[in-house]
């Protein structure tokens, strides 16, 4: 049996937590008392996409880095996981317009050139945050699916409104091996759905709430004795909220234009909050709008983040 099929839950948090780390070429990379195996290719693209490619006899597994700047950011890291990317991902989907970061792509490009390079083995995917939609990117333009034996992403934003049919199908073709986590109170989960619109199979987390950084962070996640995390069945809550964000991203095109208008400068956060509390009155769900808040004020993570 493969060694990524042999990892619980929580060692597959592991592993997709060492996505954050600088692992160096030939490092043996071991979760608990399983070798994954070696890191054969240390990726950062020129827009800032991270990646680590790990290889064993039989299996490649890619870790996609998510958003490190929302832990200790610097300009480069604003720039290239931020300004170029997260943020317009959410212009994108306000506007409901097919608006595809470079990141995105360069995610798609390494996935296709690894299952080349290593051809006939079995390829295992993870991501969280960014690095989940990098991968959910990835899926959908792989030339492939064959070689794609698992998929495990972590708290990243629903990007099927960016997937034109082709990509649809791919990535439907293969759900029964993608697993996409959410915590609805996870504020960078935007456009959670119980329906197949989305990439990969919905694994709802039993959740506890708690602040935005260290809820992103995997925080409110619970396991068993096993290291299986806990999931619940589309409750009542999580229907309302995926109604609460899919209506605010049906009618938030206003807020997408004047924000691409501004630009990122030092007055986002009232012109932000202006509009949002314009469309609080119009859709009176504060925990959708809180979310939307939290993706384009990046202050509330440092904030959060200073204060945990």
């Amino acid at each position: 049996m493969d060694v990524n099929k042999q990892l619980t839950d929580l060692e597959r948090i592991k592993l997709t937590q060492k996505s954050y780390q600088e692992l160096a070429l030939g490092e043996r990379i071991t979760i608990g008392d399983h070798f994954i195996g070696i890191v054969s290719n240390s990726v950062y693209a020129s827009d800032g996409m991270r990646a680590f490619v790990i290889t064993n006899p039989n299996e490649v597994t890619i870790l996609y880095k998510g958003s490190y700047g929302l832990v200790k950011g610097n300009p480069t890291t604003w720039r290239d996981e931020w300004l170029n990317t997260n943020i317009p991902i959410l212009l994108a989907l306000l506007a409901n317009e097919r608006r595809v970061p470079s990141q995105l792509k360069s995610a798609a490009e390494l996935l296709n050139r690894t299952i080349s390079q290593f051809k006939g083995q079995r390829v295992y995917l993870y991501g969280h945050s960014l690095g989940a939609i990098n991968a959910q990117y990835a899926l959908a333009n792989c030339h492939h699916p064959e070689a794609i034996a698992g998929a495990y992403l972590y708290e990243g934003t629903n990007i099927w409104l960016l997937l034109d049919q082709k990509q649809r199908r791919r990535v439907s073709e293969m759900r029964s091996k993608i697993y996409n986590y959410v915590d609805i109170y996870d504020p960078v989960t935007l456009g959670i759905t119980a329906s197949p619109h989305m990439v990969g199979k919905l694994c709802y987390v039993d959740s506890k709430q708690m602040k935005p950084i260290k809820q992103h962070m995997w925080g409110g996640y619970q396991f068993d004795e096993q290291g299986n995390v806990k999931l619940r069945a589309v409750d009542e809550a999580f229907l309302e909220e995926s109604r609460n964000e899919h209506r605010i991203l049906r009618r938030s095109n206003d807020l997408a234009n004047t924000l691409e208008r501004m630009g990122q400068g030092d007055s986002i956060r009232k012109v932000a909050l202006d509009k949002l509390n314009t469309l609080q009155q119009k859709l009176p769900d504060h925990r959708g709008i809180a979310k939307l808040t939290s993706l384009i004020d990046k202050s509330s993570f440092i904030k959060d983040n200073k204060h945990s």
